[in-house]
């Protein structure tokens, strides 16, 4: 299987920046479920290599954003690598060369995968959470708001029924010919 390629999503895990050196190593999975039968040869480990790349830094520093989300890669021209999450372009990198590496997983892979599950699934709720509570105190705001204001159309309400004079100048007032 192919990491540079449109259309295929992956799991960015780690972003690895060695010491004097213009390429970084993403750490990937294309994993964002374990199914309920557990085949061992559906699941690799996928890495990355680019090197060479013009501006690293802010590769890395955009990429770091997505550490545990979706990342799509494509190579849109010769050595120019366009990186994506979830429909948001990250931007677009030129490098002099990339190595995707695809090695079957060993047994500590396996708990690093399950970890790396457990923390995407953690970022979703939490997400989730988060909309659910503004949600809600939008909701509790909007409820608060329509109560404040059937309070003052049923003070002016009463205000005006008790006196007929008021009421007759009143519909006067916004009757009256222009």
């Amino acid at each position: 299987m192919k990491i540079v390629s449109p259309n295929l999503n992956f799991i960015l895990l780690d972003i690895i920046d060695e010491k004097n050196s213009s390429g970084l190593k993403l750490k990937l999975t294309h994993t964002n479920h374990f199914s309920r039968k557990l085949e061992p040869n559906e699941f690799k480990n996928y890495e990355l290599q680019i090197n060479g790349i013009e501006k690293k830094e802010k590769l890395k520093t955009e990429l770091t954003k997505f550490i545990n989300d979706y990342l799509d890669i494509e190579e849109t021209k010769t050595n120019v690598l366009d990186f994506w999450s979830d429909g948001y372009q990250i931007g677009e990198f030129k490098v002099e060369n990339f190595i995707e590496v695809v090695t079957e997983l060993e047994k500590e892979d396996w708990i690093e995968n399950y970890q790396n599950l457990l923390d995407f699934y953690s970022k979703q709720s939490d997400q989730v959470d988060k909309e659910s509570r503004l949600q809600t105190k939008f909701l509790d705001r909007l409820q608060k708001l329509s109560e404040e204001e059937i309070k003052k159309y049923e003070r002016k309400l009463e205000f005006f029924t008790n006196n007929k004079n008021k009421i007759n100048a009143f519909s006067l007032l916004f009757n009256s010919p222009s």
